[in-house]
Protein backbone atom coordinates (compact mmCIF):
# COMPACT_ATOMS: atom_id res chain seq x y z
CA UNK A 1 0.00 0.00 0.00
CA UNK A 2 2.85 2.36 0.82
CA UNK A 3 4.56 1.90 -2.40
CA UNK A 4 1.53 2.39 -4.47
CA UNK A 5 0.89 5.75 -2.24
CA UNK A 6 4.61 7.05 -3.60
CA UNK A 7 4.03 6.08 -6.76
CA UNK A 8 1.11 8.04 -6.81
CA UNK A 9 2.73 11.22 -4.83
CA UNK A 10 5.40 10.79 -7.34
CA UNK A 11 3.22 10.47 -10.58
CA UNK A 12 1.96 13.94 -8.91
CA UNK A 13 4.81 15.71 -8.67
CA UNK A 14 6.01 14.61 -12.24
CA UNK A 15 3.11 16.30 -13.22
CA UNK A 16 3.09 19.87 -11.56
CA UNK A 17 6.88 20.20 -12.60
CA UNK A 18 5.85 19.31 -16.00
CA UNK A 19 2.60 21.32 -16.12
CA UNK A 20 4.52 24.25 -14.64
CA UNK A 21 6.02 24.51 -17.91
CA UNK A 22 3.79 24.33 -20.60
CA UNK A 23 4.17 28.12 -21.77
CA UNK A 24 7.77 26.49 -23.27
CA UNK A 25 6.62 25.54 -27.31
CA UNK A 26 9.51 22.71 -26.69
CA UNK A 27 8.03 21.65 -23.52
CA UNK A 28 4.18 20.75 -23.71
CA UNK A 29 2.34 18.58 -21.78
CA UNK A 30 -1.30 17.97 -22.73
CA UNK A 31 -3.80 16.03 -20.29
CA UNK A 32 -7.02 14.35 -20.73
CA UNK A 33 -9.30 11.72 -18.72
CA UNK A 34 -9.73 8.22 -19.13
CA UNK A 35 -12.34 5.96 -18.15
CA UNK A 36 -10.08 3.22 -16.54
CA UNK A 37 -7.13 1.35 -16.72
CA UNK A 38 -6.74 -0.60 -20.17
CA UNK A 39 -6.86 -4.19 -20.22
CA UNK A 40 -3.91 -4.78 -22.42
CA UNK A 41 -1.83 -2.64 -24.73
CA UNK A 42 -1.30 -5.53 -26.85
CA UNK A 43 -2.08 -4.30 -30.36
CA UNK A 44 -3.38 -7.44 -31.77
CA UNK A 45 -5.78 -8.02 -28.87
CA UNK A 46 -6.53 -4.57 -27.90
CA UNK A 47 -10.51 -3.86 -27.53
CA UNK A 48 -10.97 -0.90 -25.25
CA UNK A 49 -11.53 2.71 -26.52
CA UNK A 50 -8.64 3.62 -23.89
CA UNK A 51 -6.06 0.58 -24.93
CA UNK A 52 -6.66 2.05 -29.03
CA UNK A 53 -6.15 5.29 -28.49
CA UNK A 54 -2.79 5.13 -26.29
CA UNK A 55 -1.87 1.95 -29.45
CA UNK A 56 -2.46 4.84 -31.76
CA UNK A 57 0.33 7.15 -30.31
CA UNK A 58 2.64 4.79 -29.37
CA UNK A 59 2.75 3.00 -32.49
CA UNK A 60 3.45 3.23 -35.70
CA UNK A 61 2.10 0.95 -38.54
CA UNK A 62 2.95 0.52 -41.81
CA UNK A 63 0.73 3.64 -42.44
CA UNK A 64 -1.41 5.93 -40.67
CA UNK A 65 -3.89 8.30 -41.14
CA UNK A 66 -3.59 11.75 -40.87
CA UNK A 67 -6.27 14.95 -39.44
CA UNK A 68 -8.31 14.51 -42.83
CA UNK A 69 -8.76 10.59 -42.75
CA UNK A 70 -6.41 9.93 -45.49
CA UNK A 71 -3.60 7.51 -45.86
CA UNK A 72 -0.52 8.46 -45.73
CA UNK A 73 3.27 7.06 -44.54
CA UNK A 74 3.64 5.50 -41.59
CA UNK A 75 7.00 3.29 -40.98
CA UNK A 76 6.46 2.29 -44.77
CA UNK A 77 7.78 5.50 -46.75
CA UNK A 78 6.50 4.12 -50.26
CA UNK A 79 4.21 1.33 -51.19
CA UNK A 80 3.18 0.15 -55.02
CA UNK A 81 0.22 -2.17 -55.63
CA UNK A 82 0.43 -4.58 -58.90
CA UNK A 83 -2.36 -3.82 -61.57
CA UNK A 84 -4.44 -6.60 -60.04
CA UNK A 85 -4.79 -5.02 -56.61
CA UNK A 86 -3.17 -8.40 -55.19
CA UNK A 87 0.27 -7.46 -54.46
CA UNK A 88 1.61 -4.32 -51.96
CA UNK A 89 5.16 -4.05 -51.66
CA UNK A 90 6.29 -1.82 -48.87
CA UNK A 91 9.51 0.08 -48.80
CA UNK A 92 10.23 0.38 -45.27
CA UNK A 93 12.38 3.47 -43.70
CA UNK A 94 15.57 1.97 -42.18
CA UNK A 95 15.40 5.13 -39.44
CA UNK A 96 12.83 3.74 -37.57
CA UNK A 97 13.71 2.45 -33.85
CA UNK A 98 11.96 0.62 -31.24
CA UNK A 99 12.30 2.95 -27.73
CA UNK A 100 14.42 0.84 -25.74
CA UNK A 101 14.08 1.46 -21.30
CA UNK A 102 15.47 0.94 -18.32
CA UNK A 103 12.50 -0.85 -17.30
CA UNK A 104 13.08 -3.87 -19.68
CA UNK A 105 16.15 -4.77 -17.37
CA UNK A 106 13.61 -7.85 -16.08
CA UNK A 107 12.65 -8.95 -19.06
CA UNK A 108 15.26 -9.27 -21.56
CA UNK A 109 17.83 -11.61 -20.47
CA UNK A 110 20.52 -9.52 -21.40
CA UNK A 111 22.46 -7.15 -19.01
CA UNK A 112 23.97 -5.10 -21.77
CA UNK A 113 20.93 -5.11 -23.67
CA UNK A 114 20.92 -1.20 -23.77
CA UNK A 115 23.58 -1.73 -26.56
CA UNK A 116 23.25 -5.29 -27.81
CA UNK A 117 19.22 -5.03 -28.65
CA UNK A 118 18.76 -4.27 -32.55
CA UNK A 119 16.38 -1.62 -31.97
CA UNK A 120 15.83 -1.24 -35.75
CA UNK A 121 11.80 -1.77 -36.88
CA UNK A 122 11.63 -4.31 -40.05
CA UNK A 123 9.84 -5.81 -42.41
CA UNK A 124 9.76 -8.74 -40.77
CA UNK A 125 8.32 -6.85 -37.43
CA UNK A 126 5.32 -6.26 -39.71
CA UNK A 127 5.70 -10.20 -40.39
CA UNK A 128 5.31 -11.41 -37.34
CA UNK A 129 2.82 -8.94 -35.95
CA UNK A 130 0.00 -9.53 -39.10
CA UNK A 131 1.04 -13.09 -38.31
CA UNK A 132 0.42 -13.13 -34.60
CA UNK A 133 -3.31 -11.29 -35.37
CA UNK A 134 -4.55 -13.94 -37.54
CA UNK A 135 -3.37 -17.04 -35.54
CA UNK A 136 -5.81 -18.70 -33.84
CA UNK A 137 -3.91 -18.74 -30.33
CA UNK A 138 -4.25 -15.02 -30.47
CA UNK A 139 -7.97 -14.97 -30.86
CA UNK A 140 -8.08 -11.32 -32.06
CA UNK A 141 -11.47 -9.62 -32.10
CA UNK A 142 -10.43 -8.18 -35.17
CA UNK A 143 -8.83 -11.01 -37.26
CA UNK A 144 -11.58 -11.53 -39.89
CA UNK A 145 -10.58 -7.81 -41.19
CA UNK A 146 -7.43 -9.04 -42.29
CA UNK A 147 -8.94 -12.27 -44.65
CA UNK A 148 -8.58 -11.14 -47.60
CA UNK A 149 -4.80 -12.09 -47.15
CA UNK A 150 -3.96 -14.94 -48.70
CA UNK A 151 -4.79 -17.74 -46.44
CA UNK A 152 -5.79 -14.89 -43.61
CA UNK A 153 -8.74 -17.05 -43.21
CA UNK A 154 -7.74 -21.07 -43.51
CA UNK A 155 -5.35 -19.82 -40.49
CA UNK A 156 -7.77 -18.15 -38.07
CA UNK A 157 -9.65 -21.08 -39.03
CA UNK A 158 -7.12 -23.67 -37.86
CA UNK A 159 -7.03 -25.37 -41.75
CA UNK A 160 -3.71 -23.88 -42.04
CA UNK A 161 -0.27 -22.92 -40.68
CA UNK A 162 0.67 -19.19 -39.89
CA UNK A 163 3.62 -19.68 -42.15
CA UNK A 164 1.71 -19.94 -45.16
CA UNK A 165 0.47 -16.19 -44.93
CA UNK A 166 0.22 -13.76 -47.50
CA UNK A 167 2.87 -11.20 -45.69
CA UNK A 168 6.83 -11.90 -46.14
CA UNK A 169 9.41 -9.64 -45.70
CA UNK A 170 11.81 -10.40 -48.64
CA UNK A 171 14.61 -8.25 -46.16
CA UNK A 172 14.69 -5.76 -43.10
CA UNK A 173 13.06 -2.63 -45.73
CA UNK A 174 11.14 -4.58 -47.97
CA UNK A 175 7.28 -6.24 -47.03
CA UNK A 176 4.99 -7.51 -49.51
CA UNK A 177 1.78 -8.46 -48.80
CA UNK A 178 -0.46 -10.84 -51.12
CA UNK A 179 -4.39 -10.69 -51.13
CA UNK A 180 -6.67 -13.66 -52.01
CA UNK A 181 -8.79 -11.05 -53.81
CA UNK A 182 -8.89 -6.77 -54.32
CA UNK A 183 -9.90 -4.93 -51.34
CA UNK A 184 -10.29 -1.52 -51.91
CA UNK A 185 -10.39 -0.80 -48.12
CA UNK A 186 -7.25 -2.64 -47.14
CA UNK A 187 -4.92 0.34 -46.78
CA UNK A 188 -7.13 1.62 -44.54
CA UNK A 189 -7.31 -1.74 -42.46
CA UNK A 190 -3.74 -1.25 -42.31
CA UNK A 191 -3.78 1.57 -40.18
CA UNK A 192 -5.76 -0.08 -37.07
CA UNK A 193 -3.99 -1.57 -33.54
CA UNK A 194 -4.79 -5.01 -35.41
CA UNK A 195 -1.72 -4.32 -38.49
CA UNK A 196 1.00 -2.85 -35.94
CA UNK A 197 4.13 -4.12 -35.48
CA UNK A 198 5.74 -6.70 -33.13
CA UNK A 199 9.20 -7.54 -32.57
CA UNK A 200 9.37 -11.26 -32.10
CA UNK A 201 12.63 -11.10 -29.83
CA UNK A 202 10.78 -9.05 -27.40
CA UNK A 203 7.40 -10.45 -27.66
CA UNK A 204 8.77 -13.76 -26.83
CA UNK A 205 11.23 -12.65 -23.65
CA UNK A 206 7.30 -11.34 -22.12
CA UNK A 207 5.92 -15.12 -21.73
CA UNK A 208 2.83 -14.54 -22.47
CA UNK A 209 2.39 -11.13 -20.48
CA UNK A 210 2.87 -8.95 -23.78
CA UNK A 211 1.29 -5.93 -22.95
CA UNK A 212 -0.31 -6.26 -19.77
CA UNK A 213 2.57 -3.62 -18.00
CA UNK A 214 4.67 -1.06 -18.64
CA UNK A 215 7.60 -3.07 -19.12
CA UNK A 216 5.91 -5.62 -21.13
CA UNK A 217 5.03 -3.01 -23.63
CA UNK A 218 7.51 -2.10 -26.95
CA UNK A 219 6.74 1.23 -28.32
CA UNK A 220 7.92 2.12 -32.36
CA UNK A 221 5.11 5.40 -32.56
CA UNK A 222 5.97 8.99 -32.21
CA UNK A 223 5.21 8.43 -28.03
CA UNK A 224 5.93 5.63 -25.86
CA UNK A 225 4.81 4.31 -22.81
CA UNK A 226 6.75 5.58 -19.95
CA UNK A 227 4.58 5.57 -16.70
CA UNK A 228 1.46 3.39 -15.45
CA UNK A 229 0.29 3.42 -12.07
CA UNK A 230 -2.35 1.37 -11.92
CA UNK A 231 -6.01 3.16 -11.00
CA UNK A 232 -3.93 6.11 -11.39
CA UNK A 233 -3.34 7.35 -14.63
CA UNK A 234 -0.72 6.57 -17.63
CA UNK A 235 1.76 8.63 -19.36
CA UNK A 236 3.28 8.67 -22.64
CA UNK A 237 6.45 11.16 -23.75
CA UNK A 238 8.06 12.17 -27.05
CA UNK A 239 9.76 9.75 -28.71
CA UNK A 240 12.86 12.00 -29.95
CA UNK A 241 14.00 9.49 -32.07
CA UNK A 242 10.91 9.39 -33.92
CA UNK A 243 11.05 9.50 -37.68
CA UNK A 244 7.89 10.29 -39.57
CA UNK A 245 6.33 12.86 -41.77
CA UNK A 246 5.32 15.16 -38.64
CA UNK A 247 6.92 16.27 -35.75
CA UNK A 248 5.93 15.33 -32.21
CA UNK A 249 5.42 18.41 -30.27
CA UNK A 250 4.07 17.29 -27.18
CA UNK A 251 6.26 16.41 -24.74
CA UNK A 252 3.84 14.10 -22.53
CA UNK A 253 0.79 13.31 -22.73
CA UNK A 254 -1.02 12.76 -18.99
CA UNK A 255 -4.10 9.90 -19.19
CA UNK A 256 -5.66 10.63 -15.59
CA UNK A 257 -8.33 8.34 -14.64
CA UNK A 258 -11.71 9.81 -13.86
CA UNK A 259 -14.88 7.92 -13.71
CA UNK A 260 -16.96 11.11 -13.21
CA UNK A 261 -18.58 12.79 -15.64
CA UNK A 262 -19.22 16.14 -13.75
CA UNK A 263 -15.29 16.31 -12.28
CA UNK A 264 -14.38 15.87 -15.96
CA UNK A 265 -16.68 19.00 -17.15
CA UNK A 266 -15.10 20.91 -14.60
CA UNK A 267 -11.44 20.46 -14.68
CA UNK A 268 -12.29 20.89 -18.41
CA UNK A 269 -13.59 24.61 -17.52
CA UNK A 270 -10.39 24.74 -15.55
CA UNK A 271 -7.99 24.47 -18.32
CA UNK A 272 -6.76 21.41 -15.72
CA UNK A 273 -7.73 18.93 -18.36
CA UNK A 274 -7.27 19.66 -22.59
CA UNK A 275 -9.74 17.07 -23.97
CA UNK A 276 -12.24 14.63 -23.13
CA UNK A 277 -14.74 12.07 -24.79
CA UNK A 278 -18.28 13.40 -23.46
CA UNK A 279 -22.30 12.67 -23.54
CA UNK A 280 -24.42 14.55 -25.28
CA UNK A 281 -25.96 15.64 -22.41
CA UNK A 282 -22.21 17.03 -21.07
CA UNK A 283 -21.83 18.95 -24.31
CA UNK A 284 -25.16 21.30 -24.09
CA UNK A 285 -23.39 22.50 -20.31
CA UNK A 286 -20.56 23.45 -22.41
CA UNK A 287 -21.76 25.19 -25.20
CA UNK A 288 -21.41 28.62 -23.81
CA UNK A 289 -18.12 28.66 -23.25
CA UNK A 290 -14.65 29.30 -25.21
CA UNK A 291 -13.92 25.39 -25.67
CA UNK A 292 -13.93 23.65 -29.32
CA UNK A 293 -15.73 20.59 -30.34
CA UNK A 294 -15.43 17.92 -32.58
CA UNK A 295 -18.76 15.55 -33.30
CA UNK A 296 -18.61 11.79 -34.60
CA UNK A 297 -22.02 10.97 -36.19
CA UNK A 298 -21.13 7.24 -34.74
CA UNK A 299 -24.70 6.55 -33.92
CA UNK A 300 -28.04 5.79 -35.61
CA UNK A 301 -31.55 6.50 -33.48
CA UNK A 302 -34.05 4.63 -35.00
CA UNK A 303 -37.41 2.16 -34.37
CA UNK A 304 -36.12 -1.04 -33.66
CA UNK A 305 -38.68 -4.04 -34.26
CA UNK A 306 -38.25 -7.40 -31.53
CA UNK A 307 -38.71 -10.03 -34.78
CA UNK A 308 -39.05 -12.70 -31.94
CA UNK A 309 -42.44 -10.43 -30.66
CA UNK A 310 -45.61 -12.63 -31.24
CA UNK A 311 -47.18 -9.70 -33.90
CA UNK A 312 -44.18 -8.59 -35.13
CA UNK A 313 -42.27 -11.68 -36.03
CA UNK A 314 -44.41 -11.76 -38.96
CA UNK A 315 -42.52 -9.70 -41.76
CA UNK A 316 -45.21 -8.50 -42.97
CA UNK A 317 -46.74 -6.60 -40.20
CA UNK A 318 -43.34 -4.94 -39.56
CA UNK A 319 -43.51 -3.74 -43.12
CA UNK A 320 -46.77 -2.19 -43.24
CA UNK A 321 -45.80 -0.08 -39.99
CA UNK A 322 -43.08 1.24 -41.90
CA UNK A 323 -44.87 1.95 -44.62
CA UNK A 324 -46.85 3.90 -42.81
CA UNK A 325 -44.21 5.94 -41.25
CA UNK A 326 -43.18 9.28 -42.87
CA UNK A 327 -39.81 9.58 -42.55
CA UNK A 328 -39.26 13.47 -44.33
CA UNK A 329 -39.73 16.30 -42.30
CA UNK A 330 -39.95 14.12 -39.16
CA UNK A 331 -39.39 16.68 -36.59
CA UNK A 332 -35.66 16.66 -35.44
CA UNK A 333 -35.15 16.39 -31.68
CA UNK A 334 -32.75 18.71 -29.89
CA UNK A 335 -30.33 15.97 -29.05
CA UNK A 336 -29.91 14.89 -32.22
CA UNK A 337 -28.01 15.84 -34.87
CA UNK A 338 -30.02 15.66 -38.61
CA UNK A 339 -32.15 13.17 -40.80
CA UNK A 340 -30.37 9.82 -40.93
CA UNK A 341 -29.85 8.57 -44.26
CA UNK A 342 -29.08 5.19 -43.55
CA UNK A 343 -28.54 1.96 -41.01
CA UNK A 344 -24.70 2.45 -40.98
CA UNK A 345 -23.29 5.69 -39.11
CA UNK A 346 -21.95 8.07 -41.45
CA UNK A 347 -18.74 8.53 -39.12
CA UNK A 348 -18.11 4.93 -40.70
CA UNK A 349 -15.49 5.03 -43.71
CA UNK A 350 -14.83 2.96 -46.97
CA UNK A 351 -11.31 3.26 -48.59
CA UNK A 352 -10.65 7.37 -48.39
CA UNK A 353 -13.73 8.37 -48.00
CA UNK A 354 -16.80 8.12 -45.72
CA UNK A 355 -18.81 5.11 -46.46
CA UNK A 356 -22.03 6.73 -46.92
CA UNK A 357 -20.57 8.85 -49.90
CA UNK A 358 -19.07 5.96 -51.45
CA UNK A 359 -21.79 3.66 -50.74
CA UNK A 360 -24.91 6.40 -51.02
CA UNK A 361 -27.81 6.58 -49.43
CA UNK A 362 -30.72 3.51 -48.69
CA UNK A 363 -34.12 3.82 -50.51
CA UNK A 364 -36.48 4.13 -47.95
CA UNK A 365 -40.02 2.29 -48.61
CA UNK A 366 -42.48 4.74 -49.97
CA UNK A 367 -44.99 5.66 -47.99
CA UNK A 368 -48.32 3.93 -49.36
CA UNK A 369 -51.31 3.46 -47.37
CA UNK A 370 -52.83 0.92 -50.05
CA UNK A 371 -49.91 -1.40 -50.14
CA UNK A 372 -49.65 -0.96 -46.25
CA UNK A 373 -52.79 -1.87 -45.66
CA UNK A 374 -52.72 -5.24 -47.40
CA UNK A 375 -49.54 -6.32 -45.88
CA UNK A 376 -51.21 -5.76 -42.53
CA UNK A 377 -54.34 -7.60 -43.97
CA UNK A 378 -51.97 -10.17 -45.28
CA UNK A 379 -49.95 -10.54 -41.90
CA UNK A 380 -52.59 -10.47 -39.60
CA UNK A 381 -54.00 -13.85 -40.93
CA UNK A 382 -50.71 -15.26 -42.04
CA UNK A 383 -50.52 -15.59 -37.56
CA UNK A 384 -54.58 -15.74 -37.06
CA UNK A 385 -55.52 -12.79 -35.20
CA UNK A 386 -57.86 -10.24 -36.13
CA UNK A 387 -55.69 -7.17 -34.66
CA UNK A 388 -52.56 -6.45 -33.28
CA UNK A 389 -51.28 -4.46 -29.89
CA UNK A 390 -48.51 -2.68 -30.12
CA UNK A 391 -46.57 -0.70 -27.98
CA UNK A 392 -43.27 1.53 -28.22
CA UNK A 393 -41.02 2.47 -26.10
CA UNK A 394 -39.14 5.60 -26.42
CA UNK A 395 -37.00 8.51 -24.44
CA UNK A 396 -38.57 11.73 -23.44
CA UNK A 397 -37.23 13.70 -26.59
CA UNK A 398 -39.13 11.12 -28.99
CA UNK A 399 -42.13 11.39 -27.46
CA UNK A 400 -44.31 14.03 -29.54
CA UNK A 401 -42.84 12.37 -32.52
CA UNK A 402 -43.86 8.23 -32.29
CA UNK A 403 -47.43 9.56 -30.96
CA UNK A 404 -48.00 11.37 -33.85
CA UNK A 405 -46.72 8.17 -35.62
CA UNK A 406 -49.31 6.12 -34.07
CA UNK A 407 -51.58 8.21 -34.45
CA UNK A 408 -50.89 8.02 -38.31
CA UNK A 409 -50.95 4.02 -38.14
CA UNK A 410 -54.58 3.87 -36.51
CA UNK A 411 -56.08 6.14 -38.87
CA UNK A 412 -54.93 4.12 -41.75
CA UNK A 413 -55.68 0.47 -39.63
CA UNK A 414 -58.52 1.42 -37.58
CA UNK A 415 -59.61 -1.01 -35.17
CA UNK A 416 -57.03 -3.82 -36.15
CA UNK A 417 -54.62 -2.54 -34.30
CA UNK A 418 -54.25 -0.82 -31.06
CA UNK A 419 -51.22 1.34 -30.31
CA UNK A 420 -49.75 3.35 -27.58
CA UNK A 421 -46.03 4.39 -26.62
CA UNK A 422 -44.56 4.87 -22.94
CA UNK A 423 -41.27 7.42 -22.41
CA UNK A 424 -39.27 5.93 -20.41
CA UNK A 425 -35.52 6.62 -18.78
CA UNK A 426 -32.46 5.93 -20.75
CA UNK A 427 -31.60 3.12 -18.12
CA UNK A 428 -35.30 1.79 -18.47
CA UNK A 429 -34.97 1.78 -22.38
CA UNK A 430 -31.60 0.18 -22.59
CA UNK A 431 -32.67 -2.35 -20.05
CA UNK A 432 -35.79 -3.50 -22.13
CA UNK A 433 -33.58 -3.53 -25.59
CA UNK A 434 -30.76 -5.24 -24.25
CA UNK A 435 -33.00 -8.24 -22.73
CA UNK A 436 -35.59 -8.05 -25.28
CA UNK A 437 -38.14 -6.99 -23.44
CA UNK A 438 -39.87 -4.60 -25.89
CA UNK A 439 -41.80 -4.71 -29.02
CA UNK A 440 -40.90 -1.46 -30.79
CA UNK A 441 -38.34 1.10 -29.05
CA UNK A 442 -36.88 4.03 -30.38
CA UNK A 443 -32.82 3.63 -29.46
CA UNK A 444 -29.66 3.97 -30.91
CA UNK A 445 -27.07 1.58 -32.83
CA UNK A 446 -23.75 3.13 -32.28
CA UNK A 447 -20.55 2.00 -34.34
CA UNK A 448 -17.66 1.38 -32.25
CA UNK A 449 -15.39 1.00 -35.36
CA UNK A 450 -14.57 3.40 -38.22
CA UNK A 451 -14.96 0.05 -40.72
CA UNK A 452 -18.83 -0.37 -42.21
CA UNK A 453 -19.15 -3.77 -42.42
CA UNK A 454 -18.70 -4.19 -38.55
CA UNK A 455 -22.08 -2.32 -37.92
CA UNK A 456 -23.82 -5.57 -39.99
CA UNK A 457 -22.70 -7.96 -37.94
CA UNK A 458 -24.69 -6.73 -35.04
CA UNK A 459 -27.26 -8.28 -36.71
CA UNK A 460 -26.39 -11.44 -37.45
CA UNK A 461 -28.30 -14.33 -35.97
CA UNK A 462 -25.77 -15.63 -33.39
CA UNK A 463 -24.15 -11.52 -32.18
CA UNK A 464 -24.91 -11.55 -28.70
CA UNK A 465 -25.27 -7.60 -29.89
CA UNK A 466 -28.35 -8.72 -31.79
CA UNK A 467 -30.91 -6.87 -29.83
CA UNK A 468 -33.51 -7.26 -32.54
CA UNK A 469 -34.35 -11.17 -32.76
CA UNK A 470 -33.52 -10.80 -36.06
CA UNK A 471 -32.52 -14.33 -37.43
CA UNK A 472 -32.38 -14.46 -41.86
CA UNK A 473 -30.06 -17.12 -43.37
CA UNK A 474 -29.74 -15.00 -46.06
CA UNK A 475 -28.52 -11.76 -44.59
CA UNK A 476 -25.98 -14.13 -42.47
CA UNK A 477 -24.98 -15.46 -46.17
CA UNK A 478 -24.48 -12.51 -47.96
CA UNK A 479 -22.30 -11.29 -44.48
CA UNK A 480 -20.43 -14.57 -45.00
CA UNK A 481 -20.05 -14.17 -48.81
CA UNK A 482 -18.24 -10.24 -47.59
CA UNK A 483 -15.83 -11.16 -45.60
CA UNK A 484 -14.59 -14.59 -47.57
CA UNK A 485 -15.20 -14.16 -51.54
CA UNK A 486 -16.11 -10.49 -52.42
CA UNK A 487 -13.79 -8.45 -53.94
CA UNK A 488 -13.02 -5.34 -55.52
CA UNK A 489 -16.01 -3.18 -56.24
CA UNK A 490 -18.48 -5.70 -55.55
CA UNK A 491 -17.62 -5.44 -51.76
CA UNK A 492 -19.39 -1.60 -51.36
CA UNK A 493 -21.92 -3.31 -53.41
CA UNK A 494 -22.90 -5.84 -51.02
CA UNK A 495 -22.50 -4.18 -47.88
CA UNK A 496 -24.73 -1.86 -48.97
CA UNK A 497 -27.17 -4.72 -50.39
CA UNK A 498 -27.00 -5.98 -46.50
CA UNK A 499 -27.96 -2.47 -45.43
CA UNK A 500 -30.80 -2.19 -47.74
CA UNK A 501 -31.80 -5.81 -46.88
CA UNK A 502 -32.56 -4.90 -42.92
CA UNK A 503 -34.45 -1.88 -44.09
CA UNK A 504 -36.80 -3.82 -46.29
CA UNK A 505 -36.75 -6.50 -43.83
CA UNK A 506 -38.43 -3.67 -41.24
CA UNK A 507 -35.39 -4.70 -38.76
CA UNK A 508 -34.64 -1.03 -38.38
CA UNK A 509 -36.20 2.20 -39.71
CA UNK A 510 -33.16 4.77 -38.93
CA UNK A 511 -34.67 8.05 -38.18
CA UNK A 512 -31.82 10.86 -36.49
CA UNK A 513 -27.88 10.76 -36.72
CA UNK A 514 -26.57 11.38 -33.30
CA UNK A 515 -23.17 11.38 -32.21
CA UNK A 516 -20.32 11.67 -29.30
CA UNK A 517 -18.35 14.48 -28.95
CA UNK A 518 -14.72 15.29 -28.26
CA UNK A 519 -14.31 18.09 -26.32
CA UNK A 520 -10.91 20.36 -26.30
CA UNK A 521 -10.12 23.30 -23.85
CA UNK A 522 -9.89 26.30 -25.01
CA UNK A 523 -6.15 26.83 -25.09
CA UNK A 524 -5.58 23.24 -26.28
CA UNK A 525 -5.11 23.49 -30.23
CA UNK A 526 -4.13 20.50 -33.54
CA UNK A 527 -5.61 17.42 -31.44
CA UNK A 528 -7.66 15.58 -33.60
CA UNK A 529 -9.84 12.34 -33.63
CA UNK A 530 -10.14 9.10 -35.95
CA UNK A 531 -13.67 8.65 -37.35
CA UNK A 532 -15.61 7.03 -34.55
CA UNK A 533 -13.60 8.13 -32.00
CA UNK A 534 -11.56 5.17 -31.83
CA UNK A 535 -8.16 6.85 -30.65
CA UNK A 536 -6.99 10.45 -30.27
CA UNK A 537 -4.29 11.82 -32.29
CA UNK A 538 -1.67 14.10 -30.21
CA UNK A 539 1.23 14.16 -32.08
CA UNK A 540 0.68 17.61 -33.51
CA UNK A 541 -1.26 19.06 -29.97
CA UNK A 542 -0.43 22.04 -28.58
CA UNK A 543 -1.27 25.02 -26.22
CA UNK A 544 -2.01 28.67 -27.06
Amino acid sequence: MIKKLLCILLSSVLFLCTFSACGDDDDVSLVMPISSDPLCLDPQIAETLTAKTIINNCFEGLVRLDKEYKVVSGVAESWTVSSNGLEYTFKLREDTNWQLLKTYKDVLDDENYMENFKTQVTAHDFEFGLKRAVDKITDSPDADKLYCIKNAQKIHNGEADKSTLGVKATDDSTLVITLERPDPDFLRILTLPLCMPCNEEFFKATHAKYGLELKYTFCNGPFYLGRWTVDHSLVIYRNEGYKGNEKVKPTAVYFNINKEEESVISKLKQNDYHSAYISDSAKFTLEDTKMNFAVSKNSVYGIAFNCKDTFLSNENLRKALVMLTKTEGIETPHQAIDTAKGIIPEACRYANSTYRQAAGNLTVPKYDEVAALELWNNGLKEIEKESATIKIICPQEYLGIIQGIIQNWQRVLSTSIVAKVEAVSAETLKDSVRNGKYQLAVTEITANSSTAFDMLKIFTTENSKNIFGYSSPEFDGLLEKIIRTSAGAVILTDIKKAEQMLLDSAVFLPLHNHGDYFVFSSEAENIYASPVFESICFISGGLS
